[in-house]
């Protein structure tokens, strides 16, 4: 007999009495039912049109489902008769037995039905009358006192237990060629008959409907439902889908913006190259189905490029553009990002194919940060330095601090600070320097190297106000000024701290404060995840400006349009990247890799495996196929679990 889990409860008719439910792990729901004579009286009297008792007894009963027994307990009042009835009713099946019948020898040895002893009669269903199961009643009878002792509606919750399962006959099958799913729904025997069940079969783009046999039921290859109108408990039905392997896409234009910039080593580029076209060469990671317009622009020196496209890729190009990728010589040079930025904005927006209703994903991949600011056209200036970078070595509170080197030295600009109306300005922040040995030749006199400047800017122009190098290394210093020259009380007063680093020199800022004689206006640990977000750079704001161009250029929207990029290598900024260059906004570190999302892969090596999990993840090609129970009767499954499953093939 088939272990049932079952929900109960009693509904009211003119004189029920409502359930009391109480839940263990063993007993499903239990209903209580207090009983007063004179209202069992009536309820006897209404519902059975038989005359009512003169002296019914008084007493209470407790029933509930255990494991596969339907349990009837006299909890409270005076004993009952052993020939006392009680009659289940599931519509279509009526069944009425004698107490005696069911209760324990022990219990029949006084010829009474007392207070804590239970009659366990087995429930079990059955597949021919299973929806009956949900409207059942059940009623005692106390026959030497002709009155009706216990009524009420139960409603019975069965619990199947379906499992589905897709397997198929090859996992890396080639494009063109045919594969075999087969779906396979089981009745485990803990459950209980089902009817009516509904399979939902959601095959992937990359597989086209052939044919299909089912052992039970009717496939409809247009909704991709499968119905079965029954299974017993033990029993399975299996449907066998034919399909044909083809690889299509959403119509989408992809620009890829590679940095060739001089940081980035012959051997990584070459890297760089054959990752990409292998990427573009294989067919179950990018489609040639001509759906996918694919442009590639570099940046170097101060230009950016075009190396590829707009082209679609076909099966009868794909070759071409893997081996037209793999010539594409590297620029060196300096960062023009927001060069890249524009021209691969332009490529697109001129493109015959270009339509705002179309997906635009511009995919930027760099090892570093821009160190040019556009000019005109796709030409950009050379801004002298790298730029400071998130300092994560020292840090003179907290974990962070803003750092220079001899690769990465350069200007550091406050943003605008609103000094206006003020009667003074205070500066205050700690720096640290490493290496200050160097010296230079001023006329006669040695002086020590000016490993850092600050200046304070008037509105007009920037004004030199300390040389900090020179000092003792290795250990923090603290710079501290409040300034009364009106000449700084300024809408766009800005501090700016210049580093020459070289020779193995080093230069750490923290805990930035700037405020005025009212309010604090700057305070900054270099704690917050994008750690410069109170720092101007040239360069950078440039490239924030390209990205700005190249969402507004393109029409850009939310629906499935996206600027992302993969960040490559130790020094990439992630944290620039995420908040102020990939849109839409904020970005998020990925996978998954939904639109506006930064990756980072720590050596050129995972390339290639990281553009292949790029493209799978937003180019829609999707090779998982899923299947899912999604009606049955009864509706409950004790294990809901394995009511799905997917299947991911990969085809070659």
């Amino acid at each position: 007999m088939s272990k049932i889990k079952v929900n109960n409860k009693f509904k009211p008719c003119r004189y029920h009495i409502k359930q009391n439910k109480a839940v263990t792990e063993v007993i499903g729901s239990v209903f209580l039912l207090s009983i007063m004579v004179s209202s069992f009286s009536v309820i006897y009297f209404n519902v059975l049109s038989i005359p009512p008792p003169s002296n019914p007894p008084n007493v209470t009963i407790v029933s509930y489902i255990e494991n596969n027994n339907l349990v009837i307990e006299h909890q409270k009042g005076e004993p009952l008769s052993l020939d006392t009835e009680i009659t289940i009713n599931m519509g279509i099946k009526n069944e009425t037995v004698l107490v005696r019948n069911y209760l324990d020898a022990d219990a029949i040895k006084d010829g009474e039905w007392n207070i804590g002893e239970r009659v366990i009669y087995p429930f079990s269903y059955n597949l021919s009358n299973i929806r009956s199961y949900f409207t059942p009643y059940i009623h005692v009878t106390d026959i030497d006192s002709n009155s009706l002792v216990f009524i009420g509606t139960l409603d019975v919750y069965p619990e199947t237990d379906l499992e589905i399962n897709i397997t198929a006959d090859n996992m890396s099958p080639h494009i063109g060629s045919k594969v075999y799913f087969t779906v396979c729904v089981t009745n485990s025997i803990i459950g209980t008959p089902a009817v009516n069940i509904e399979i939902l079969n959601i095959l992937s783009g990359s597989f086209s409907y052939f044919n299909n046999v089912t052992s039970r039921g009717f496939y409809n290859n247009h909704t991709g439902i499968w119905n079965i109108n029954y299974l017993d408990i033990g029993e399975s039905a299996c449907l066998t889908l034919t399909t044909t392997v083809v690889l299509t896409s959403e119509a989408t234009q992809l620009a890829m913006i590679l940095d060739g910039s001089g940081s980035i080593s012959s051997s990584d580029w070459n890297t760089m190259k054959t990752g990409l076209a292998n990427s573009v060469e294989n067919s179950s990671i990018f489609p040639h189905d001509g759906n996918i317009e694919l442009t590639v622009i570099q940046f170097g020196q101060t230009k950016a490029q075009l190396e590829l496209g707009p082209i679609a890729v076909t099966k009868d190009n794909y070759v071409s553009i893997g081996n037209q990728i793999m010539n594409i010589q590297q620029i060196g040079g300096n960062t023009p990002m927001d060069c890249g930025i524009r021209l691969a904005a332009d490529k697109l927006r001129n493109s015959i194919r270009f339509d705002p209703k179309t997906r635009q994903i511009v995919n930027l991949i760099t090892d570093g940060v821009a160190n040019c600011y556009w000019k005109n056209g796709y030409n950009a200036t050379y801004q002298g330095y790298n730029g400071w970078i998130k300092g994560n070595d020292y840090a003179h509170t907290g974990s962070y601090s803003a750092k220079s080197d001899n690769s990465r030295s350069g200007d550091f600009y406050s943003n605008d600070i609103n000094t206006t109306g003020a009667t003074n300005i205070t500066v205050d922040f700690w720096y640290r320097l490493h290496n200050t040995e160097d010296r230079y030749l001023q006329g006669k006199h040695w002086v020590d190297d000016n490993d850092l400047l600050l200046y304070y800017y008037n509105g007009i122009k920037y004004n030199l106000i300390a040389n900090l190098g020179g000092g003792t290394q290795d250990t923090w210093l603290h710079y501290h000024q409040i300034i009364t020259d009106s000449q700084y009380f300024k809408q766009n007063f800005k501090i700016l701290l210049e580093s020459f680093c070289e020779n193995g020199e080093d230069v750490w800022i923290d805990d930035v404060n700037i405020k005025t004689n009212t309010k604090e206006l700057l305070n900054d640990s270099f704690e917050s995840e994008y750690w410069a977000y109170n720092w101007w750079n040239p360069a950078l704001k440039s490239a924030v400006n390209a990205s700005s161009y190249l969402i507004n250029r393109l029409q850009m929207t939310n629906e499935g349009d996206q600027f992302d990029s993969l960040g490559v290598g130790t020094s990439p900024d992630i944290y620039w990247l995420k908040n102020k260059i990939v849109w839409p906004q904020p970005g998020y570190i990925a996978p998954p890799y939904i639109a506006g999302w930064v990756k980072t892969i720590t050596t050129w090596q995972d390339f290639q495996a990281a553009l292949h999990e790029i493209f799978l993840g937003y180019l829609s090609v999707t090779h998982t196929n899923s299947v899912k129970i999604i009606t049955s009767t009864p509706s409950t499954d004790r294990n809901p679990g394995d009511n799905e499953m997917n299947i991911v093939l990969n085809p070659i």
